[in-house]
């Protein structure tokens, strides 16, 4: 367990370019400053706008313990997103107990799915062989919580990430809720008597920028394509590019194993 402070267990409800954000309160300072520069305010396309009136999700699942943790780049954002989480109270306070840790911290990233898989259902399924519906994904959910969990490296959601938010993270520094992070998964990287798996779907360098100790990892792997990222083991490779297909296909048979003998 980190022995960082979590930034996410204060909240913050405030005005940023006329419309009401949910920031960590540590968080506020840079998302205004961010906001207010030049560029943001002269986006012409909302699809990299910060849509910040929702509850941030920085991580899926249990981050502290799961076997397997998914490394992305920042929640999407769409139209329907918006109305079922407006429409969904539980969804939304299994957002807030997730990044403050507390509660049952169980995979939710198929929650808002109804009758077709969305986008990590889509991703996650193919590493099963009885999985031919949604239905049948989400009866493997007490697997998922137990074993996976998924990171963002931005916690804010955005249509697309918009790269110049990497230039002022060099300028200013990172978010103290993406220090947070990083610290967590070193501490789990570095700790020899907790041999988690990491898997980097996005953004590579910037996940080895802000924790180095990943490049040496001998269990950290890259999806052979981050435009279109696929979780099949095949497509997963050592961080000197060369296939992970054996090493990812032992630990999902072993831990689906437990499952079974439950």
């Amino acid at each position: 367990m980190t022995t960082t402070k979590n930034p996410w267990n204060q909240l913050s409800n405030v005005d940023i370019n006329g419309e009401q954000a949910i920031l960590a309160t540590e968080d506020v300072e840079l998302i205004k400053k961010y906001t207010s520069t030049k560029h943001y305010k002269n986006l012409k396309d909302d699809i990299y706008r910060l849509q910040l009136g929702f509850c941030p999700q920085q991580f899926v699942g249990d981050i502290q313990n799961a076997d397997i943790i998914v490394l992305s780049k920042n929640p999407g954002y769409t139209l329907e997103f918006k109305t079922l989480y407006d429409h969904d109270k539980n969804y939304q306070k299994t957002l807030l107990n997730n990044l403050q840790l507390k509660g049952n911290l169980y995979f939710h990233a198929f929650d808002l799915d109804t009758n077709e898989f969305g986008y990590w259902a889509k991703k996650f399924k193919v590493w099963f062989d009885d999985v031919d519906n949604l239905q049948d994904l989400k009866e493997k959910l007490p697997w998922f919580s137990k074993h996976v969990a998924l990171a963002e490296y931005f916690p804010y959601y955005s249509t697309k990430y918009d790269d110049k938010l990497n230039d002022f993270i060099s300028k200013e520094g990172y978010f103290p809720t993406q220090k947070f992070l990083f610290n967590l998964i070193r501490e789990r990287v570095l700790d020899d008597n907790d041999p988690v798996i990491i898997i980097i779907t996005r953004s590579y360098n910037k996940w080895y920028d802000a924790i180095p100790q990943l490049k040496e990892y001998k269990n950290c792997y890259e999806t052979s394509n981050p435009s279109n990222p696929s979780l099949k083991p095949e497509n997963l490779l050592k961080v000197k590019r060369y296939s992970a297909k054996k090493e990812v296909e032992k630990v999902l048979e072993d831990s689906l194993k437990k499952l079974e003998h439950k």
